[in-house]
């Protein structure tokens, strides 16, 4: 989970229109937010993501809910409220169902900063908070099948592509030719790339790549050698933003 910023409430969702779908949601339990005006700028607001677990809602095996918040079953005036609404994906949005976040407060990414709540151990998440822990038992975000493995699968392939960057990078010291030195930042650019916030399961990859001590050690060789740039510094930095503790 990462920090998201809303998007400014849809011209569509007039104060007359919102009257109008909470009356009619009231009245008949349609699904009133279930709308393009509603669900574009939330999918928008998240880079695609699901608010809670980060997985890509753009493809054919993941699609979007609208995520109420406050649940609507006993907040039916806030069925429609921008500032209630998440992008979710199925799971999540199942498993938090119509917990109470009043009672037993969870985070909101839209508010809350995840990483003041949240830390990453082998893959799993931690509470750092209260508030932390209850989120992920709400939203099952240490689902072993869905998550947990996922998390596992990205882990492997930064392994991987670390050995690479070195190997290149070996390579690039020895020879100092341009096909090297290109090799060695084409790969560093894209695992970099992948830890940004706009990128599926980014606060779990940016954790796993930023905390590989052979990575740190691999950036300040590559600043040794001249040839770390200032676009990877900026991806670093964007990166370093969403980098969750190691509990």
């Amino acid at each position: 989970m990462i920090r998201l910023h809303r998007v400014k409430n849809p011209e569509y969702l007039t104060d007359e229109k919102i009257q109008e779908l909470t009356d009619e949601f009231k009245k008949t339990g349609k699904a009133v937010w279930n709308i393009s005006h509603i669900k574009n700028p939330l999918l928008s607001s998240s880079h695609g993501k699901c608010a809670y677990c980060e997985c890509p809602l753009t493809t054919a095996s993941n699609y979007m809910e609208v995520e109420h918040f406050e649940d609507k079953s006993n907040n039916p005036d806030k069925v429609v409220l921008w500032n209630n609404l998440l992008p979710s994906c199925k799971k999540c949005n199942g498993s938090k169902s119509t917990h109470n976040v009043l009672a037993a407060p969870i985070v909101d990414p839209y508010t809350d900063d995840p990483k003041e709540h949240l830390a990453l151990r082998l893959y799993r998440l931690r509470g750092k908070t209260d508030k932390g822990a209850i989120t992920i038992d709400v939203t099952s975000l240490n689902n072993s099948n869905r998550l947990v493995f996922s998390r596992f699968q990205i882990g492997e392939k930064v392994s991987e592509l670390i050995e690479i960057s070195w190997d290149r990078f070996c390579i690039y010291r020895e020879k100092k030719n341009i096909r090297s030195k290109n090799r060695t930042l084409g790969t560093v650019e894209g695992l970099l790339k992948e830890c940004q916030p706009t990128a599926d399961y980014s606060a779990s990859t940016a954790t796993i790549l930023l905390t590989d001590s052979k990575f740190i050690e691999l950036i300040d060789c590559m600043r040794a050698e001249s040839i770390w740039s200032e676009e990877l510094e900026e991806y670093l930095q964007s990166a370093q933003s969403i980098v969750l503790d190691c509990a």
